[in-house]
């Protein structure tokens, strides 16, 4: 489940990013789902790779949401 979920999110944010419009920077909310669901099925499956890659991209995702949309919610 967690899989599919990862899945959908993160080409979903994916598209988001491409179309390049005004809610591009939300994608990186979406892709914050995807890297959990990832994570969560990364652990389940005992899978160090996955678990590494997913915290990572974990981190990337939080410094997207710093830097594009907390700036806007502030202002």
């Amino acid at each position: 489940m967690f899989g599919w979920i990862g899945t959908v999110t993160g080409v979903t944010g994916g598209i988001t990013i491409a179309l390049n419009t005004s809610y591009s920077k939300y994608a990186f909310l979406v892709f914050l789902i995807s890297s959990c669901c990832w994570l969560i099925q990364g652990i389940k499956n005992k899978d160090k790779a996955l678990i590494i890659l997913n915290t990572v991209f974990m981190t990337i995702d939080l410094i997207g949401i710093y830097r594009w949309i907390l700036p806007d919610l502030i202002a």
